[in-house]
């Protein structure tokens, strides 16, 4: 069950601190920004915003993980994961105005910084900093997109999981195994494979070819 923190202002400072990691903010905008943000707390399991239903909100994420969804009538397929300091939303949400496709699940206790994104373009229009601040969070957006497209349809299995475990180290910590492999497009019994041909390096080039990215 979700609920809205108290006001804290080192957690308030925790998710300026997160979207100055995308633009810097000058004092006045981090101000504004301040005056549209709610803290909320998530539990373990909750559902953030559900597939097919409008969402219009940015979500900072200053604690905890997540991922993201896609279900079908035959299974569920995990389209992204991410975890603290890092900004997520449904962009056929707040972009075209259309029902999310995915769901945000929930993976640990978390604290998340709320804004509303109608907010959120208003104040852009009055501040320089918090314009390009919106710009780098679509940019970003964007870029992640394209290279997990690259990474799910151009490489091996073994390449993907290098890939991912280099850019997000935390997740054989953090992230189940079923819902990684899903991330990955692969069986659970692949992934397991997979982790112990990278344990017992039984070969120097397994999942190392990651060229479709780096030209990308």
């Amino acid at each position: 069950m979700k609920k809205t923190l108290p006001s804290e202002p080192i957690r308030m400072d925790r998710v300026i601190s997160i979207c100055q990691q995308y633009a810097p903010l000058d004092e006045a905008s981090q101000q504004a920004l301040e005056g549209i943000i709610t803290l909320k707390e998530y539990r373990k399991n909750d559902h953030v915003f559900v597939q097919d239903e409008f969402c219009g909100d940015l979500f900072v994420i200053v604690k905890g993980s997540y991922r993201l969804f896609h279900k079908t009538p035959q299974k569920e397929h995990t389209t992204w994961l991410g975890y603290d300091n890092h900004i997520i939303s449904s962009l056929h949400s707040i972009l075209l105005n259309m029902p999310a496709r995915e769901t945000m699940h929930i993976l640990e206790d978390s604290v998340i910084g709320v804004i509303p994104y109608n907010e959120f373009i208003n104040l852009s229009h009055n501040y320089q900093a918090i314009e390009k601040l919106h710009r780098t969070i679509m940019s970003i957006f964007i870029v992640e997109m394209q290279e997990n497209l690259f990474a799910t349809r151009f490489m091996e299995a073994a390449d993907r999981y290098h890939y991912f475990t280099q850019k997000q180290p935390e997740a054989l910590q953090r992230i189940p195994l079923t819902y990684l492999a899903s991330f990955l497009g692969i069986t659970k019994e692949s992934l397991s494979r997979i982790r112990s041909g990278f344990r017992n390096n039984k070969d120097a080039n397994l999942g190392h070819d990651n060229t479709y990215l780096r030209t990308a």
